[in-house]
């Protein structure tokens, strides 16, 4: 009797083994509670009928981060190519499997459009752009863009009824101007 006792006790000091082995220690710490990336990128929109957007994470990068595009296969490098226009998720991990995610939208320019924004980009800045409205004009965003079409044309192009822009910038090349007034006659549109 005595040795059936014995097993009996070793029986449940394996059981509480056992189930001390497999509980979870709920003392520890979660590794991603307060982890949070703002995630940061720049994105390139895609011209014309091309899948030629693109997406490069700025922050967070570095050896210990992995980056997926929507569903994919998570991959090192921040930067993804060759985007059709259309809405994408981008997942950042770290090497604790700690996540966080950024919603991108790639849009659809036309090639001439994509001209003129870049011009108003380079020129624009300090009057136009980041919330300035110097004569009553913002052009931050592309509807502003098209819907601004014949100020643009007027003051760049056609230097009516002075010359934009002015000092410290430059006037518009010859080049330039040709952009703009090419994407007016084609219609104005960011399809343009």
């Amino acid at each position: 009797m005595l040795l059936k006792y014995k097993a009996t006790i070793g029986s449940l000091l394996f059981l509480v083994f056992l189930w001390s082995c497999n509980k979870k220690d709920s003392s520890l710490p979660d590794p991603c509670l307060g982890v949070s990336y703002d995630v940061q990128y720049f994105k390139t929109e895609a011209i014309s009928t091309s899948n030629n957007g693109t997406i490069a994470i700025t922050f967070p990068v570095g050896d210990t981060i992995s980056y997926q595009l929507n569903n994919g296969a998570f991959q090192a490098s921040p930067s993804f190519t060759n985007l059709a226009p259309g809405n994408y998720v981008i997942t950042v991990k770290n090497q604790k499997n700690c996540t966080d995610t950024a919603q991108i939208t790639i849009l659809n320019y036309g090639p001439k459009y994509a001209l003129v924004k870049q011009i108003i980009t380079g020129y624009c800045g300090p009057c136009h752009l980041n919330g300035a409205t110097n004569g009553g004009k913002n052009f931050d965003t592309d509807a502003s863009i098209v819907a601004g079409w014949d100020r643009i044309k007027a003051r760049a192009v056609d230097n009516n009824p002075t010359q934009m822009p002015q000092l410290p910038n430059a006037p518009l090349t010859a080049v330039d101007k040709q952009k703009i007034t090419d994407w007016v006659n084609a219609g104005h549109r960011q399809s343009d």
